[in-house]
């Protein structure tokens, strides 16, 4: 039972990465329902995690890393929502998982830089951040799975 309820938490959570992906993407925002509920997800996640007797205390630690992000916040360099954003993922993923999709992120945002640079010529360029975001989230999830079948 509470690994269909595990899999149906994760499928929620990519929805609503998808939906804040598109929705950044097309006005430059994210939605705030959509974060509220991430955040909700990654409580609810922890609490099932509480639950099963699994180690429930790295998951609210994730939170440590979006540290740099919000500072990034208040410097004016990031948006307010890529920052909640990733509260929201880093509650639900755990500090582990998180550092994962970190790791998978830099590539891609590497690439979208480089091609805002030479497409624009200037470093001055607005990138939406939620869809690298959700990248990296959906393919740490996706190599949970697979770490699992292993």
């Amino acid at each position: 039972m509470i690994i269909i309820l595990s899999i149906l938490l994760d499928a929620f959570f990519i929805a609503l990465l998808i939906w804040c992906a598109y929705t950044d993407i097309r006005t430059r925002t994210v939605p705030n329902t959509a974060v509220l509920l991430l955040l909700c997800l990654g409580l609810a996640h922890t609490v099932l995690l509480f639950i099963s007797g699994s180690a429930w205390w790295a998951y609210p630690a994730g939170l440590a890393l979006c540290l740099p992000f919000f500072i990034a916040w208040l410097k004016n360099v990031m948006g307010a929502g890529d920052v909640k954003l990733l509260m929201g993922i880093s509650l639900y993923l755990g500090l582990l998982n998180t550092i994962i999709a970190f790791a998978l992120m830099v590539p891609v945002m590497t690439i979208l830089i480089v091609f805002s640079w030479v497409q624009k010529k200037s470093m001055k360029q607005r990138i939406p951040f939620a869809p690298v975001l959700a990248f990296g989230t959906i393919g740490a999830t996706i190599a949970g799975y697979l770490y699992a079948l292993v």
